[in-house]
Formats: structure tokens, sequence, C-alpha cells
């Protein structure tokens, strides 16, 4: 029996994309996906590409005629609601940590309440399970009133009948990070999972960690990293903006530009130079790269952004694990212009990445740029497969869009490992009581 899926806020459906590549004891699929819903079109094609056309509805679920159109395509044939409820305003980072006009957009940030609209589907379709997925960012966010957004919306749930109390520790949500999951990068996220209560009248299974520092010197898998995760890739070239540069200058940055590889959306992968990786590898390096290889090699979106040469000059210049902060305080003061942002709020608005551990959190601002994304070694920002395999994103899984949608959409994603490994173990166990 596999157990059906409605995907809400679906994104590029990392979260159910994660827990229908998960397999039982038996090595059978356990879930599939029946319908995924979101309002962003450029996911919307790339869940087309992924899903077909049948499973995926586009649109807003606050409009009544999208509301409708879930309810009756879904109600009777779903029994796990799935979302990640828009985050934005519960970010940390961005506008909550702005001026004060920001933050009061942001305290009455009507996305706030798209739980409701989830909540309402829930109460229509009434599943046996629902899974919520957020930033860290919800556990401080209050609502107009004091009550924080967190309770209020476990509250609702269990107002339907459902049990969110966690076997090992009587809490009703989890904190998890990715790495702690075999995920190549840090990523803290709240995860809740609610059981309707008429159906199994149990607490919600507590799955350890799998990976951890390996400086804990723990018996655990060490944490995934970017060596790991992107070491085998082939390296590619910016090519060189016109921004800043005189007429002679234009001149050699275009000859320049002609003779680098910038890369290919569409390439396979070199055999001899992934065996070569794959043999460097620890037992976790080699797990992940099982889960994100694609057994014909092929590959989608190894492409260089473009760059500025200021900052080509100055990514090829920054140490690995480095941040502004950090370079700024041993570099000359020539060197010092090459930082062109202020860092008064963010003191990492450049940050290059390190090999030697697993990434800092992807966010969807990489379709603005890549600058607290660099390359442990190349002078450029991570490439969007880069950005993928570091969510954990099989190289088989193509997205579409501009190439600044590409970045939106894995930032905005849930890790799919994550969803492999730690949402779906849970949701097996529940099954399985």
């Amino acid at each position: 029996m596999t157990y059906k899926i409605l995907d809400l806020f679906a994104g590029v459906s990392g979260l159910s994309l994660g827990l229908e590549l998960f397999r039982d004891n038996n090595n059978k699929q356990l879930f599939e996906v029946f319908r995924s819903v979101e309002i962003d079109h450029f996911a919307c094609e790339t869940l087309r590409n992924l899903h077909g056309q049948d499973k995926v509805i586009e649109g807003d679920l606050t409009k009544k005629e999208i509301h409708k159109q879930v309810i009756d395509q879904c109600k009777g044939n779903v029994s796990i609601v799935v979302g990640g409820i828009p985050c934005q305003s519960f970010s940390l980072i961005g506008a909550r940590s702005g001026d004060d006009k920001k933050k009061q957009k942001f305290k009455d940030d009507k996305r706030d309440n798209l739980f409701q609209e989830y909540l309402k589907i829930v109460k229509e379709i009434k599943p046996k399970i629902i899974v919520i997925e957020n930033v860290k960012g919800i556990l401080s966010k209050k609502n107009n009133d004091g009550t924080l957004i967190i309770h209020q919306i476990i509250s609702d749930f269990e107002e339907l009948g459902f049990n969110f109390i966690h076997k090992k520790t009587g809490a009703k949500y989890r904190l998890v990070d990715a790495a702690n999951f075999g995920v190549p990068q840090k990523r803290e996220r709240v995860i809740l999972i609610g059981v309707k209560t008429d159906w199994k009248n149990v607490e919600i299974p507590f799955i350890e960690r799998t990976h951890a520092n390996p400086l804990d010197n723990t018996k655990l898998l060490p944490y995934v990293t970017l060596f790991d995760a992107i070491g085998d890739l082939p390296e590619v070239e910016s090519s060189m903006t016109k921004t800043g540069l005189n007429k002679k200058e234009i001149i050699s940055a275009e000859k320049r530009n002609k003779k680098i590889n910038s890369g290919n959306d569409n390439l396979i992968l070199n055999k001899d130079l992934f065996k070569n990786h794959f043999s460097e590898l620890n037992k976790s390096g080699k797990q992940f790269v099982r889960f994100i290889h694609s057994k014909n090699n092929k590959m989608f979106h190894h492409v260089a952004r473009n760059h500025q040469r200021s900052d080509i000059e100055l990514f090829r210049k920054m140490k690995q694990g480095e941040t502004a902060k950090d370079f700024l305080k041993r570099c000359s003061k020539k060197d010092k212009l090459l930082v062109k942002y202020k860092m008064n709020s963010f003191m990492d608005k450049y940050r290059r990445q390190s090999y030697k551990f697993s990434g800092t959190t992807i966010f969807a601002h990489l379709q603005k740029d890549g600058n607290r994304f660099i390359h442990p070694t190349q002078a450029r920002s991570i490439t969007v497969r880069e950005a993928a395999r570091i969510q954990s994103f099989p190289d088989w899984f193509e997205f579409k869009g501009p190439i600044t949608q590409k970045y939106k959409q894995i930032g905005n994603a849930v890790p799919p490992l994550l969803s492999k490994n730690y949402i779906a173990n849970v949701l097996y166990k529940i099954i399985r009581y």
C-alpha cells in the first residue's frame, strides 16, 4: 500500500520528494504524491516536469476556486498532508533584522495566517497524518495578541484531533539540523508531525540523528562536507561583466570570456573524475554521493554565474572559510576597495565556503547574488547544480525557469535527504504501530 500525499505550498517538492524516495524494509515505495499545490509559476513548471501535468495545481490557496479544486480532487484520496508554510516573515534574516519600519511590516505580515488555509484544507480532507516544516524563526514570532504562532498552530490542529507529542521528549515539535541527517549543510528547521488520534493514538517517534561533528568523538557518521558533495564537479569559470570597466578593459574581458569554460546546463559527468572522487570519500560521503548521483551520469545546471571583475579578484584572494569581516582584518588598503557592500548588518555579506565543512544555510537570496556562497577553490559563486547538491537534490532533478528562479526554488526548498532520513522514518514508524 502506498500512502497518497497532498503537498501544500509545495515549492519544488523537496519535502514530498524525500518521502517518495524512501523505501520500507521490503525495499518498496511507501509514499506517493497525489497533488502538489504551488503559487509560483516557475516552481510549478519544475513540478510538472517532475510529476506530470495532472498532479500539479497552480494557484493561490486563499482563492476560493483554488481551494475548491484542491478539495474536489483530494478529498477521499489523500492520507497525508505536508507543507512548508511560506516562512519569509518568520525568518530571522531580512526584514525582521532591519529597521523599525521593516520590523513592523513583518509583524503584521499576512503570510503568518497562511497556516489557516492549511488548517481549512486539513479540516475538510481529514488526513491521517500532517507534516509542517518551517524556519527556526517561527519559534519566536508572535501574533498581535502576543501569542506565539507556533503554539497557535499546534492548538488549532489539536482541536481537529491531532496529537503532536514526541515519545522521548514530550515536546510538540522538533528543531532539527539537516547536517545531523546527512545533508552537507547546516540548516535548522522546525518540524511538526501530527497524527489523527481516532486513527492511531500514538506519540511521535523520536528519530536519533545519524551524523555529528567529527570533533564530538561520537560513534555517529561525520558530517557530509562540501568536498564530499561537490568535489567531483568539473571546474568552470565566470564570465566577466562590463560593470566598472573602461573600453579597453571591456575588449579584454570579452576576449577572455570567449576562451573560458563557463559550464553547461545539460552535461554528462566524467566517469573517471567521479570514480577518483568517490574513492577518496569516507562512509558518510559515499552514502551522500550514492543518493545524489545519476546512474547515467547525467546532470543539469552546472553553469558559472557572471561576475564583475572586482568580485572575481576578491573571490580569488579570500581564503576558504573566510568572511568579509575576516578578509578586511588582514587585507591591504587597496584590497579593501574590493568589498563594495557596507558591513553594518551582515559581516558575512561575502563568505568563501570551505571544502572541510558542511555548507552554510542555502537561502532564496541566491537569486540576487551568490556572495555568501563563494566556491571553496574557484573564483566564483556556486552554480545552480552545486546549490542543488548542497540542498541534497539528486543530479537528475531538473529545475525550470531563468537562473535566478532556479536559485530561488533551491533556496526555498526542504532538503529531500532530510525528508527521507528524518521525516519519512518518523512516518514509517507511525504507520507500523
